[in-house]
């Protein structure tokens, strides 16, 4: 484990700061000492609740209001794009997730859509709390819920990025990168290690990654088939990819408490980068006692809707990379939000994934402007097989010699192919 790591976990444990992740960025740190015995570090907590309350959108960028006029849902084969239009003229696009749409497109329209209708875009940080709050929407909390709102946001940071002429992640910050390195996920399962190696080298030789992540156990379960494979494949990883190559894993929640530290031990003894979910992703106690039994660090976060959650996690040392899912998550103004606390607890932030809908664009602009953003992205190729370009090279985006430039283009830096979308229909709820 990194120093950093080791000293932030013991500060974390002795200081006893598990009760403050379930505060709101409007209550004070004195309050939350109140409970008996507990002990609250009063700086931290200070800085954790200023890092929520400051505005992420950068709203001095628009001198006139952009009202939200319309919102569309288009659907073309089994793919949907989110449209949505200002009364100035402008639009933003977004093309949602296949695998997830088909199952809560009514949610999206009846819940989400009618909310934003004639509002201002430039309120977008109020807009996306506003919506979890408004009527019952609170009651669905959850990915389902979030996952609308972030396509929702992805659409409306578009449409912003048109309206004043600059690609998204400078709307939410300073940027402070071009380019992303990237480490190339490999989900296979199902292969023997000697196969995982040789997708691995093929994935590694298409694109120059200098980082990958592959896959443990077999999917929240585990069995002495998947283990005896996990503990070939370990050491095979780092003896036939390198030490030059990153090596990062994810157990999608796998393992119990005892396997966990022990596939835990064995990383860390070849050098791993991190250890991804490693026991079931909402038994936040279990996640902390494989954390402070093992030097890797435990990264964790993809299936988090929660703020206060995803605080406790970090606070109490369960999670050392912070890994909220940009679409899962709710978009890019929460998962902000989360990299700021974890810059205030001196953690890391590599946002996962998802492997369809461009996802790659929005981490690419999420770590254009974080700080914190660890070191290589994730990225998964491209799944999505629909006629795009990126603007700034008129071809869809690739990795070269590891590496994927930030796009410079106003919104996401896309354009998608207009006979394609007008052949798209309106979906109704």
């Amino acid at each position: 484990m990194k120093p950093e790591f080791k000293s932030r976990r013991k500060f974390l444990m002795s200081a006893g700061l598990g009760a403050a992740g379930l505060v709101t960025a409007q209550q004070s740190a004195s309050a939350l000492g109140a409970t008996k015995g507990h002990r609250v570090d009063e700086e931290l907590n200070a800085r954790i609740l200023e890092a929520l309350k400051k505005p992420v959108l950068r709203k001095s960028l628009f001198k006139e209001p952009v009202i939200i006029e319309s919102v569309e849902l288009l659907k073309r084969d089994d793919q949907h794009f989110v449209v949505v239009r200002s009364s100035e003229g402008h639009t933003g696009i977004c093309l949602t997730n296949r695998t997830m749409i088909r199952h809560v497109y009514p949610l999206f329209l009846r819940m989400i859509t009618p909310f934003f209708i004639g509002k201002d875009a430039r309120d977008l940080d109020t807009l996306i709390d506003g919506v979890f709050s408004n009527s019952l929407n609170y009651k669905w909390q959850g990915m389902a819920f979030w996952v609308c709102v972030a396509w929702m946001e992805f659409a409306l940071l578009d449409l912003l990025g048109h309206t004043v002429s600059k690609p998204v992640g400078e709307l939410l910050g300073d940027r402070i990168r071009d380019k992303c390195m990237i480490y190339y996920a490999n989900g296979d399962r199902r292969s023997s290690a000697a196969e995982v190696i040789d997708q691995l080298k093929a994935l590694i030789a298409k694109s120059g990654a200098k980082a990958v992540k592959f896959k443990l156990g077999g999917r929240m379960r585990f069995d002495e088939a998947s283990n005896r494979r996990d503990r070939e494949l370990i050491p095979l990883a780092r003896a036939e990819l390198g030490d030059e190559t990153t090596l990062k894993v994810d157990s999608n929640s796998s393992f119990d408490v005892a396997t966990a530290i022990s596939m835990g031990k064995l990383l860390s003894e070849y050098n791993y980068d991190f250890f991804e979910e490693p026991v079931q992703f909402d038994h936040y106690e279990e996640t902390k006692m494989v954390a402070d039994a093992l030097e890797i660090p435990i990264a964790g976060g993809e299936q988090e809707s929660s703020m206060r959650r995803f605080r406790w996690l970090m606070e109490n040392g369960a999670v050392q990379v912070a890994q909220p899912d940009l679409l899962h998550f709710g978009g890019m103004i929460r998962s902000i939000r989360v990299a700021r606390m974890a810059d205030a607890l001196g953690l890391r932030v590599t946002p996962h994934m998802s492997g369809f809908g461009l996802g790659i664009l929005h981490v690419l602009h999420f770590a254009s402007i974080v700080e914190n953003a660890g070191d290589f992205q994730e990225y998964k190729g491209d799944k999505d097989g629909i006629p795009y370009q990126v603007i700034d090279t008129g071809q869809p985006i690739q990795s070269v010699k590891g590496v994927i430039n930030v796009p410079k283009a106003p919104g996401f830096g896309v354009e998608f192919n207009k006979d394609y979308l007008a052949s798209a229909v309106k979906v109704s709820a």
